[in-house]
């Protein structure tokens, strides 16, 4: 039990922490990468936890940009919704965003490009319950409290899962929870019989609870991070996208590489044991995709899965925000 309480402790740290640290991200980005005192600085968004965060950390990027005379500055924020409305204020030049928050952004009618992706992540999303609930297949949720974050990519996967067992949304008791912390303390107290969840929270939860993983994304959803830029540093300033990139890409090799030592880096960034975070990793690959045909595919799919069930007016286009010959792609990326 202390562990539990413990846990879930830490897990409001962090939520609360990463909240807090996202409301000093006002200062205005100019789009053309030029601060008042002449040196040129690329502002890059990042949320704790993810590559970009791991990119940080190993100082790669900024060695690089420094040598093309830029300096990069850091943002953090606590959600990837927070981090495409600064991107679209200005307040940023870069940053990456959840395939569900990027969706959402979109159907508000806010202008989003996206510049890449990342790997498919399709285990790090998941459905689980406690191994004494009595629910093993996806056909046995009907009628119970099944706990996601409205719109979020466990919802989509929980829609997803449903549909292919030819159930309905209305088949369970959806339950909707604002961050992982809450989502843990209703499934640590039983107000929940499901627990929607992602990693590195999915691997926290699996690490305090006896848990079944009920379904996770393969097969179902590919749980994608994207990378986003600005119009201005997109169509004006390519070259440096590219960079950012190839950068990226060198950084999530060696990440491949050395996933206990990433475990290390975000386990003290995120304030948590490291044990859960190397289960996190090994069920993830790390790499720089292009958005090509496949990727709008799936992510056309996404915003119609939840456009079908009211979450937002209007259909999304999501060809409509990607570039199909990108200037600022690495060559190994086309």
């Amino acid at each position: 039990m202390k562990k539990v309480i413990y846990s879930l402790i830490t897990l409001v740290s962090i939520v609360f922490l990463a909240a807090c640290s996202s409301t000093s991200n006002t200062d205005k980005a100019n789009g053309d990468l030029e601060k008042e005192n002449g040196n040129k600085t690329v502002t890059i968004g990042y949320q704790k936890g993810n590559t970009l965060n791991i990119l940080k950390a190993r100082g790669n990027l900024d060695e690089r940009l420094k040598e093309e005379g830029y300096k990069v500055e850091w943002k953090v924020f606590a959600i990837g919704t927070a981090l495409l409305e600064a991107l679209n204020a200005g307040h940023i030049d870069f940053g990456h965003a959840s395939d569900a928050n990027s969706v959402f952004s979109q159907a508000g009618g806010k202008p989003i490009e996206y510049a890449a992706s990342e790997t498919p992540y399709p285990k790090g999303v998941a459905l689980v319950t406690k191994t004494d609930s009595g629910i093993e297949t996806v056909s046995d949720l009907k009628g119970k409290k099944v706990a996601v974050t409205k719109g979020g990519n466990m919802h989509y996967l929980l829609l997803k899962a449903l549909e292919k067992e030819g159930m309905k949304e209305s088949d369970v008791e959806v339950v909707f929870y604002a961050d992982a912390a809450e989502g843990s303390a209703a499934f640590s107290s039983d107000k929940i019989d499901v627990l929607g969840t992602w990693d590195p929270y999915l691997s926290i939860v699996e690490d305090i609870f006896e848990t079944r993983t009920i379904v996770n994304g393969e097969g179902l959803t590919e749980n994608r991070t994207f990378y986003f830029g600005s119009n201005e540093i997109l169509k004006n300033n390519p070259e440096v996208v590219k960079i950012v990139l190839e950068e990226l890409e060198n950084s999530d090799q060696w990440a491949n590489e050395n996933k206990e030592e990433v475990a290390e880096i975000l386990a003290k960034e995120l304030n948590l044991d490291v044990e859960p975070l190397i289960v996190a990793n090994e069920r993830r690959d790390f790499g720089v995709l292009q958005v090509d045909d496949e990727a709008v595919k799936v992510q056309q799919d996404l915003a119609n899965s939840f456009f079908s069930i009211g979450l937002f007016p209007n259909e999304v286009d999501i060809s409509e925000a990607v570039e199909p010959n990108p200037t600022w792609l690495p060559t190994n990326l086309k």
